[in-house]
């Protein structure tokens, strides 16, 4: 089921409305996976150190997972809001996180979502 906040970038372009959601979703959390495009290398270093590649079938992009701790809610809390906005207006530099809890950040944080029951 959506969450009201669907729309972030429209209700809060400082991604604070974000950053309070991923907070409260992340404590609920154990698991995380990051997905970023193959060419988003940038994005991929910065996630590794919080987790492991997961092998997958999907040829373009790559996922990380791990554990939710609290160095990596740290991180992820603290990233800025990305600069580059041209085509989404974006709230993390990471394209999809999903949370096993089933919440998911997807489309750079535009789009919230979160399932009935587990995700991942």
């Amino acid at each position: 089921m959506p969450l009201d906040c669907t729309q972030v970038p429209a209700a809060c372009p400082s991604h604070q409305a974000w950053r309070i959601l991923m907070a409260e979703k992340l404590s609920a959390a154990a698991r995380f996976e990051i997905h970023c495009w193959n060419e988003e290398r940038e994005e991929i270093h910065l996630a590794l150190p919080f987790g492991r590649l997961k092998e997958t079938a999907w040829a373009y992009g790559k996922v990380i997972a791990g554990e939710v701790t609290p160095e990596f809610t740290a991180f992820l809390l603290s990233l800025p809001k990305p600069q580059d906005t041209e085509v989404y207006d974006k709230m993390t530099p990471f394209f999809s996180i999903f949370l096993d809890n089933g919440f998911s950040s997807e489309h750079y944080g535009t789009q919230l979502h979160q399932q009935q029951g587990p995700g991942l």
